[in-house]
């Protein structure tokens, strides 16, 4: 070993509260709203945004999904049957306004990251008519907190997914990735949560309110910003 560098592992970073390295990129920022179809109708019009369908919702929410890149995408999350207990929670926090509403954020190892916060992990699926994309997710219980997920499988494949989804989207726009989030946490409590070193575009808003309120899109129009 080199004189003055020492090799720590993932275990003894743990145990430190160390939350460096963890390789954190958004995968998809959610914008709640009461309409789906009409909301995805005004990104296209305003902003030269396309999107298609999302996989099925068996809590009573329906999404759209707006295609940014090989390993990103805006959700339209909307309101479906308000008997069931994700439309109702949905309808109570938007209460009758579109807004930005949660953030997800990629990560290199997920087993890491929830061990390090004391997370428990989730499995889940999202289905379309040809494929089937196996995730795990840790933190949703901590709204409005971003969550984590981790794709099982080739990364090669997501890409192929995204790309065919991008294409499908016909956006007018060019689309290539999210420029920035801005959240009304106060600074310490998101820090925490991601550690110092998260090396993620955040911009805080202090007086908003607890929770992400905008995000910014780069398109080769220029950037669009959502609220």
């Amino acid at each position: 070993m080199a004189a003055g560098r020492a090799i720590t592992r993932s275990g003894d970073r743990r145990a430190q509260g160390d939350m460096s390295g963890e390789g954190f990129f958004i995968d998809h920022v959610i914008h709640g709203v009461v309409d789906v179809g009409a909301a995805a109708a005004r990104l296209r019009e305003e902003h030269g945004l396309g999107s298609v369908p999302g996989s099925p919702h068996r809590g009573g929410t329906r999404s759209r999904l707006v295609p940014l890149g090989p390993e990103c995408f805006l959700e339209l999350l909307g309101i479906d049957d308000t008997t069931k207990s994700d439309g109702a929670w949905l309808e109570a926090t938007l209460q009758g306004r579109d807004r930005v509403l949660w953030w997800c954020l990629g990560v290199d190892d997920l087993d890491d990251t929830a061990a390090r916060r004391g997370l428990p992990i989730r499995s889940g699926q999202a289905r379309d008519e040809q494929d089937v994309m196996v995730f795990r997710t840790a933190g949703m219980p901590q709204y409005p907190l971003p969550f984590f997920i981790q794709i099982i499988g080739q990364r090669e494949a997501r890409h192929r997914v995204q790309a065919e989804r991008y294409e499908a989207a016909g956006h007018t726009c060019a689309p290539t990735g999210f420029t920035f989030v801005e959240v009304g946490d106060h600074a310490p409590v998101l820090e925490g949560w991601l550690g110092p070193d998260h090396g993620l575009p955040v911009r805080y808003a202090p007086g908003t309110g607890r929770g992400i309120h905008a995000c910014g899109i780069a398109t080769a129009d220029g950037e669009i910003i959502l609220r």
